[in-house]
């Protein structure tokens, strides 16, 4: 059974979830399956294997040891990725902290509107419908799906790191690029935007150098007095 479930785990491009191997396995109980899974990485521990089964988004899979990350990154350099925007990571990490979510109450805390955001999410497989809320029309509710577990490299949305108040999370970056790096994404300071404040009144200024005008256009309202931040 020990080797039967090491081809699986070979063969698999998703973690195996208990309720799949019992599937395959129906006379093998959850407690067989997980002493061979401990057995298999003992080995592997024992035969100093660049690999190992790790558990998370619910199942298991063989991954490469992290002291090999370096070396494999070589292998994929050059490849090109689909990254994320500061405002997809920033509903992404309301609605895995907030779950279920209804788009009025993520826009609530970002101070946006984020249907752009929520079908861009919804397209990558990191989020999902989860049901309708009982308040007034009925709003559809927003959750992760278990893709985003598999991302984060989590067992559950128990194992969330601990973050601070989510309406503080907008307007720290730190917090953010430390949420993109555990969803294997990347942020830089250049894909962060300005707020321009004047009054009771806002606008989000990109701060990218291929966006010139409104650039200018928040400088001359921080030479006049205007609040500026970002």
């Amino acid at each position: 059974m020990k080797h039967d479930l090491e081809a699986l785990l070979f063969a698999t491009d998703a973690p195996l979830t208990s309720s799949r191997l019992k599937g395959i396995f129906p006379e093998t109980g959850g407690k067989e399956i997980r002493e061979a899974i401990d057995e298999l990485n003992a080995e592997y521990e024992t035969q100093e294997r660049a690999f190992t089964i790790v558990e998370f988004g619910g199942g298991w899979q063989l991954a490469s040891r992290p002291e090999y990350m370096a070396l494999i990154q070589k292998l994929y350099k050059g490849r090109r990725y689909v990254r994320l925007s500061k405002a997809a990571l920033e509903a992404l990490a309301i609605i895995a902290y907030r779950q279920p979510v209804t788009r009025m109450e993520i826009e609530e805390i970002r101070g946006v509107q984020v249907s752009g955001v929520l079908q861009t999410l919804t397209e990558r497989s990191l989020i999902t419908v989860v049901g309708r809320s009982e308040s007034v029309g009925n709003p559809i509710l927003y959750g992760t799906t278990r893709e985003f577990l598999n991302h984060m490299g989590l067992k559950g949305l128990h194992q969330l790191p601990p973050l601070p108040e989510l309406e503080g999370i907008i307007g720290n970056r730190e917090e953010i690029k430390q949420f993109a790096m555990q969803l294997g994404e990347e942020i830089v300071d250049e894909d962060f935007d300005t707020v321009y404040v004047h009054g009771d009144e806002f606008m989000i200024v990109s701060a990218r150098e291929d966006d010139p005008e409104p650039a200018a256009e928040a400088a001359k309202s921080a030479e006049a007095g205007d609040d500026i931040r970002t």
